[in-house]
């Protein structure tokens, strides 16, 4: 300290300037919040998209669903093996765009596929397979598909 001045030793041990320093970590802070505010809205806005797709999946399955159900149930209540209505391609029942509720709708169609016997049972009864095919629609953009084999054991000649 011999050789220093007093307005020497003062300006070295003075703090350096930090006036704004609160102002600019303010600001970087609310900056880091802002950007974490959008992040969660976007991901909000994702999900809630997300879960309405996956809601209107599951409503067009269970249109298609229902669509098998009926087909199935076409076959069970047969007395017997429903004729062929179109050689082409074996159907023995078609239906058309059949409405459940608000925008569910179902169709389906029914083919022969073979007949066999049933071990067990003797030559007059024969297990008959179909083929049911399903497609359910829900909303605009909905679409499933069901695809199920029937077997059903009808008496020939009954």
């Amino acid at each position: 300290m011999k050789g220093l001045k007093m307005h020497e030793l003062n300006k070295t041990t003075k703090p350096a300037n930090r006036e704004g320093f609160a102002m600019v970590t303010t600001l970087l802070m609310v900056l880091v919040l802002s950007v974490m505010a959008v992040g969660v809205v976007w991901i909000a806005t994702s999900e809630k998209k997300t879960v309405f797709a996956e809601s209107v999946h599951v409503q067009s399955l269970f249109s298609a669903d229902a669509g098998s159900e009926a087909g199935i149930n076409f076959i069970r209540v047969s007395d017997s093996p429903p004729q062929i209505q179109d050689f082409n391609n074996m159907t023995v029942r078609s239906v058309g765009e059949t409405g459940i509720a608000g925008s569910q709708t179902y169709d389906y169609s029914c083919q022969y596929v073979t007949k066999r016997p049933r071990p067990g049972w003797g030559v007059e009864y024969l297990d008959y397979d179909y083929q049911v095919m399903s497609h359910g629609t829900a909303s605009r953009n909905g679409e499933s598909g069901v695809q199920v084999v029937v077997s059903r054991l009808f008496r020939e000649g009954y």
